[in-house]
């Protein structure tokens, strides 16, 4: 195996020992991209992230009804 491999597994077990991980699969959860956009609301202009497609923020969605 290469050097950078072997430095790669060397350094996963050292995340993995001070987040208190035993498991191999557990340092899956790192690399995941969150699921969440970041929105501008078409009425007040504030920035918020959702992961449903709306244009509206949740304050001026609850007044509008």
């Amino acid at each position: 195996m290469s050097k950078k491999y072997d430095e790669d597994k060397a350094f996963e077990a050292a995340l993995k020992g001070k987040m208190g991980w035993k498991c191999d699969c557990s340092l899956e959860i790192v690399d995941k991209k969150s699921s969440l956009k970041e929105i501008r609301c078409t009425k007040c202009g504030k920035l918020f992230k959702s992961n449903r497609d709306k244009e509206l923020c949740f304050s001026c969605e609850t007044s509008r009804k």
